[in-house]
């Protein structure tokens, strides 16, 4: 099937004539929010054991280049750079995400975006610029794939092109060279069987960072002559997504994760929030954990963790930690803390239980509820619950400076983190994108507390 002529010129169009002025005050807005989160997160997240392994197999592999590794601060070539920062991205699963795709748009880009942002010395304005084209294409890109092939695909698939888009745009491709590397893009993005990271967990989890590794492989390729045509986004099926851009911006449809755990567990993390806030129980007088939800958040792991991978992509364990330390950030998530001696207990008295009736409304909706039974005979009951920063949530730039303080204040002072942030939201936009970046970079690397072992 050949793409539609029309289709591609506007999505062409909307890649390489977009500037940051030609976008309302409301997306600018936006942008500048999804980056403070992201950027928060991809701080944390360098420092865990699966970025610092990415690190260290770039490191290995790839040549020398100008780009930045941030979890090691050593410099590599473009593919390499993106690949390790991709990791540290998703390494917390803490970053955004977009119900209806299953997925995190915004970790699926973003390392990809940081190291092409230091690669062309762009301004602060292209890079958020960048940043909203990548977002759009990407979600587009996760709707088309997904009605075409008929199978769930990971974020690590579709963000591949949105990786390509962003990059593309950066590093100042030619329309032609920008069209192939979105061709490539699309025919060589990693067909994750996602799902398996929930049953057995890994560092593959959700293909983010292969997504960006292959999504600037496409362009590199492009830009050295190699074709690519015909983008799945740009058949005939999907001209009603590509003749949207400019006009619906997908990237208000986000969520946003307060737990380093995998979305599918939020709302049994509120439930049992709300639980020990109302009711005056110690936790050894719980005899039994019902926890009642969609059936596909029973397919997460469900044993007590031996790694962070473990640690996140688990129905028991955050709630058990929620339980134990009060909350389920990146310290109990990647840190030898999820080996405290108590959690196998409470995970043995945690039972899963699928309702129907929250399946119908998946994935629209995370819906759940969790009864605890105590050896008194008592049972505390939830209302049924959706996970926190969803997108009937009014999430405001203050909610997400609080998170970064909160993930962050094991690793850096408060003052450096107000000083991150203050950056982000004051620096005028036709700055040097550097300026933010080289804090960034510092932050990555700044940890006060040398002792936490990461598993």
């Amino acid at each position: 099937m050949k793409n539609n002529d029309t289709s591609m010129g506007k999505l062409l169009d909307f890649i390489l004539k977009k500037t940051w002025n030609d976008f309302s005050e409301e997306v600018q807005n936006q942008a500048v929010k999804c980056f403070l989160d992201l950027s928060g997160v991809i701080i944390a997240g360098a420092k865990n054991n699966s970025a610092k392994k990415a690190a260290d197999y770039v490191n290995e592999s790839f040549g020398k280049g100008n780009c930045t590794v941030l979890a090691t601060g050593n410099k590599i070539n473009l593919i390499g750079a993106a690949f390790a920062n991709g990791m540290s991205a998703n390494a917390l699963d803490l970053d955004d995400g977009f119900s209806l795709l299953r997925g995190h748009p915004g970790a699926g880009f973003f390392g990809a975006l940081l190291s092409a942002g230091e690669y062309s010395n762009c301004t602060y304005a292209e890079f958020l610029t960048a940043l909203i084209i990548s977002y759009e294409t990407s979600i587009r890109q996760g709707f088309a794939i997904r009605d075409f092939y008929k199978w769930d695909h990971s974020s690590g698939c579709y963000s591949a092109f949105g990786t390509a888009a962003g990059v593309s745009k950066l590093i100042g491709l030619s329309r032609n060279e920008t069209e192939m590397a979105l061709g490539i893009a699309d025919f060589i993005a990693p067909l994750n069987p996602a799902k398996r990271s929930c049953y057995i967990p890994s560092m593959n989890k959700d293909g983010i960072y292969w997504g960006q590794h292959t999504g600037v492989q496409a362009v590199m390729m492009a830009k050295s002559g190699i074709t690519g045509k015909n983008p799945v986004l740009c058949d005939d099926e999907y001209s009603d997504l590509v003749n949207s851009l400019g006009e619906k911006y997908y990237f208000f449809d986000l969520y946003i994760k307060f737990h380093s755990c995998c979305r599918w567990v939020h709302s049994p993390i509120k439930a049992i929030t709300l639980l020990r806030k109302t009711y005056d129980f110690d936790i050894q007088e719980i005899e039994r954990i019902d926890v009642y939800s969609f059936g596909y958040a029973g397919t997460l792991y469900k044993e007590a963790p031996t790694c962070e991978d473990e640690a996140e992509y688990n129905i028991k364990y955050p709630i058990a930690a929620t339980l134990l330390f009060g909350k389920c950030s990146p310290i109990e998530s990647s840190t030898n803390k999820m080996l405290d001696e108590r959690i196998p207990s409470i995970i043995k008295k945690i039972e899963f239980h699928n309702d129907k009736e929250y399946d119908k409304e998946f994935p629209a909706k995370r819906k759940s509820r969790v009864e605890l039974t105590l050896k008194d005979g008592r049972i505390l009951k939830s209302p049924t619950l959706e996970p926190e920063g969803d997108v009937n949530s009014d999430v405001s730039v203050m909610d997400i400076i609080n998170k970064i303080y909160s993930i962050n204040e094991y690793y850096t002072k408060k003052s450096e983190l107000e000083e991150f942030v203050n950056l982000i939201l004051s620096t005028d936009k036709d700055k040097p994108f550097e300026v933010i970046y080289s804090k960034i970079k510092e932050l990555s690397l700044k940890n006060i507390n040398p002792d936490l072992i990461f598993i």
